[in-house]
């Protein structure tokens, strides 16, 4: 039975108003929870491997009602009461380590807040942990508070630039393939192929280390007109990766901050591959990075600069117009608080540190008299020469070797134990067993018997006894080789005799083509294919007389006619050379290209000298990359003008080329090789502070909004810009400006040398010598720029520069559309 719109069936018979009461109850509680949470500061803790290395990342989310922290650690209620602050603890060896980092950073939040997770931060750096204070493996990291905050975090995909799909419940990244399922929880790639998405590993959360760069590069030559010499040395500065990369169209979102890089180029013999690298690296250096998006440890950075010289070595070996040339490189890449320093050749790369510690890379590669690079270029059959230089010293340098070969016995005996123990290099040449002559035990001996009279030693005076010795041991080792031959295989023998009669003495870095076709009897345009098999074949009868159990012929002699097959079948698909220029001996033995050097068999190789080092002690980092002419310096003299100007890097660099430049010119050497550069570039590593985060107007006092400066403008004929309307008085009336850019830099280098003596005549300098109408302001205010705010300027770089001066001091050498310039600020 039913009343009204109630049925019995289904009231409980409970009144309205209390079932109203109950669902306010639930409201109340409900809200009083979400006010609990809303007020109470929650730290994420996870652990992250990067590398080799663990480390602990803690979330801080901090509420702007939280009660058990103090005010100054709280948001402005007026940003959305909320904010999210990111901590990282110390690399480690062992995970246990960084879970411990971890507990100690999150328990010092709960009990004093961000101030104290700062001060636990800095404390953990030098801190060792015992093995008793560790926690025990699988230990839980979580809290039951933080649960529903891990949880909203998971919503959210890692990084920026991510933007949800319409209509669908993942995100998509704007600039790399990558998706977010926050259902699943999940990464996707793109397949580069299908487009298909599949599972992948999160990307890196990039860390923003508090580190300033600063960089600069010099050339500095003979006379100005040297600097477009094409053996000029080349570099390139990407002070900002990220901006570069979005530049490309290449993502770099997830890498730390700062990414810069910068590399320095020099010729070794040529100058087109010197060229090609300095045309090419940025691209390879891009591409890869945005390869993927995690995280880049120690190993991956080394095999990336290894990967890319690989590449630009293999390019160039096929280049028909450089694969003779050769280069040397100098590469720095910096990501957050760690830089990968590379070498290759006669550059170097000096790093020094804030405790005065100083680290060079680039000694290594150079032809020696001993050391393990000299035993493995004896080993890979580099000769090795002492070639004068045009300065008139003489270095020890690298070739192929050059092995005359002589089978017409001398009768006078001096000249024939030279003939045998200098043109002589197989069995048959030092038995005198010609073309003409027939191969045979029979034979070998006839001519052993007229031979060892003519250099036996008890014949020969006083004065030629032990090089007789020498040859007549030689002479004997050749007869015993010969017949053990014969014995194993006669036409084998026969054969072997003839390959090394065709390719006759080796008088240069490359064997003729004509020659290569002769050795594999071949007509003039058969294929390469052709050439091969004709080598193979021959080999396979080579091996006849004898292998090692690896393979390896096992007679010197036939190991010598097959590596001549090599150098054939190298000759028939080479380049060739260009005609009138030698490929002379280098001083190095490792560079990019020099294809004569590494192939068939590799003399000089273009593996690197490679490290990383940490930039993370606070204070400043210095970075030199110095092209071969800077070894007029010692490191001592480099450290000293880094010091001397800290804070400049144009202008230390410059100062290092142009002593340098002028140390080989008192050497007279030629202008090509007084061609000193150098890339500077400084990192300012700053100290965390312990203390409690400012209020809101103590951060106001603090920021700098506007600047003073004086100036000093000096021009030259390479600007862009025709017209200047803020040089239009001073320049009123005089000469079109005929200086160089060097000459202006060499200008203001004696002003920034006078003011490190003086700061104090920075007025009386710009009244003298500035190309700017500031200059003809009165009394001090001669160059002065007037207050300077933020954005005002136009110029990015020039407002950069005077916003990161401290009073009173002079900026670094600064290039801008209206000419170069040096700024010091006065208030």
């Amino acid at each position: 039975m039913t009343s009204g719109n109630f049925s019995d069936k289904t009231w409980s018979g409970t009144p309205m108003w209390q079932i109203a009461e109950e669902l306010e109850e639930q409201r109340r509680k409900r809200d009083e929870e979400d006010r609990r949470k809303a007020s109470t500061p929650v730290a994420v803790l996870n652990v992250k491997a990067e590398g080799e290395h663990f480390l602990c990342e803690l979330t801080l989310l901090i509420p702007a009602n939280a009660a058990k922290l103090p005010p100054e650690s709280r948001p402005d209620p007026s940003s959305g009461g909320f904010r999210e602050v990111k901590v990282r603890g110390p690399r480690r060896s062992l995970r246990a380590e960084a879970v411990k980092d971890g507990f100690e950073l999150r328990a010092g939040f709960h009990e004093k807040g961000e101030a104290e997770v700062a001060r636990r931060c800095r404390h953990l750096r030098s801190k060792t942990w015992a093995a008793t204070e560790l926690p025990a493996e699988g230990v839980r990291i979580d809290e039951d508070e933080d649960k529903e905050q891990r949880l909203r975090l998971a919503q959210r995909p890692r990084g920026t630039g991510w933007s949800r799909q319409k209509d669908a419940e993942f995100f998509v990244h704007t600039h790399a393939p990558m998706a977010y399922d926050p259902k699943k929880m999940q990464y996707f790639t793109a397949e580069a192929t299908t487009g298909r998405h599949v599972p992948c590993d999160a990307p890196h959360d990039p860390v923003e280390y508090l580190i300033n760069v600063s960089a600069g590069a010099s050339l500095v030559g003979k006379g100005d007109a040297d600097l477009a010499l094409a053996e000029r040395p080349r570099t390139l500065l990407l002070k900002e990766l990220v901006l570069t990369g979005r530049a490309m169209k290449k993502p770099l979102f997830f890498l730390d901050q700062p990414a810069s890089c910068f590399v320095l180029f020099e010729s070794v013999r040529g100058t087109a591959a010197a060229e090609y690298c300095a045309k090419n690296v940025h691209t390879k250096l891009l591409a890869k990075l945005s390869s993927t998006l995690q995280y880049w440890s120690d190993t991956m950075t080394q095999g990336l600069i290894r990967s890319i010289i690989e590449e630009l070595d293999a390019e160039l070996l096929q280049q028909p117009a450089a694969c003779y040339d050769g280069a040397a490189l100098a590469v720095a890449l910096v990501l957050g608080d760690r830089m990968t320093l590379a070498t290759l050749g006669g550059v170097r790369g000096l790093l020094l540190s804030p405790g005065g510690g100083v680290r060079m890379l680039g000694d290594r590669h150079f032809v020696e008299e001993e050391g393990p690079e000299r035993q493995r270029l004896d080993a890979c059959g580099g000769e090795v020469v002492c070639r004068e230089q045009e300065d008139g010293s003489s270095k020890l340098s690298v070739r192929r070797p050059l092995r005359p070969r002589r089978t017409a016995v001398a009768q006078d005996q001096a000249a024939e134990i030279q003939r045998v123990l200098e043109a002589a290099p197989d069995s048959f040449a030092a038995l005198g067993l010609g073309a003409e002559d027939s191969v045979d035990a029979k034979s070998a001996k006839v001519h052993y018997r007229k031979l060892a009279l003519k250099v036996h030693p008890d014949k020969a005076p006083g004065d030629l006894k032990e090089h007789a010795k020498e040859a007549f041991a030689k002479v004997e080792a050749a007869l015993e080789r010969i017949e053990a031959m014969y014995d194993a295989d006669a036409k084998a023998t026969i054969e072997l005799h003839r390959l090394l009669e065709l390719a006759g003495e080796v008088d240069s870095a490359v064997m003729p083509r004509s020659w290569a076709r002769s050795l594999l009897g071949l007509e003039e345009g058969a294929q390469l294919e052709e050439a091969e098999q004709k080598a193979e074949e021959c080999k396979k009868t080579l091996q006849k007389l004898g292998v090692f159990a690896d393979g390896r012929l096992a007679q010197p002699d036939a190991a010598r006619a097959a590596a001549m097959l090599d150098e054939a079948l190298e000759a028939l698909q080479a380049p060739a050379p260009k005609e009138g220029i030698g490929l002379e001996a280098v001083m190095v033995s490792r560079a990019l290209g020099l294809r004569d050097l590494k192939r068939p068999k590799a003399i000089v190789t273009s593996e690197p000298q490679i490290e990383v080092f940490p930039i993370d002690t606070p204070g400043s980092y210095h970075l030199a990359l110095l092209s071969r002419a800077t070894r007029a310096l010692s490191d001592e003299e480099v450290v000293s003008r880094l010091r001397g100007f800290p804070r400049q890097p144009k202008t230390a660099s410059l100062v290092i080329a142009q002593t340098a430049s002028e140390a080989m010119s008192s050497r007279q050497a030629p202008p090509a090789a007084c061609l000193a550069s150098a890339v500077v570039a400084g990192f300012e590593v700053q100290e965390d502070k312990a203390e409690e985060p400012p209020t809101k107007k103590a951060r106001a006092e603090q920021a700098v909004d506007k600047v003073r400066c004086l100036h000093i403008l000096l021009k030259h004929k390479d600007l862009r810009m025709a017209k200047d309307p803020e040089s239009q008085v001073r320049l009123k009336g005089k000469p079109l400006v005929s200086r160089t850019q060097a000459q202006a830099e060499r200008e203001l280098l004696a002003m920034q040398r006078s003011l490190l003596e003086n700061p104090n005549i920075f007025h009386v300098l710009a009244r003298k010598h500035s190309e700017c109408d500031t200059a003809m302001q009165p009394g001090q205010s001669a160059g002065d720029l007037g207050w300077v705010s933020r954005g005002s300027c136009g110029i990015p770089q020039f407002e950069a520069a005077l916003f990161g001066l401290k009073a009173y001091e002079v900026s670094d050498i600064i290039s801008t559309p209206r000419g170069l310039h040096i700024v010091q600020r006065i208030a």
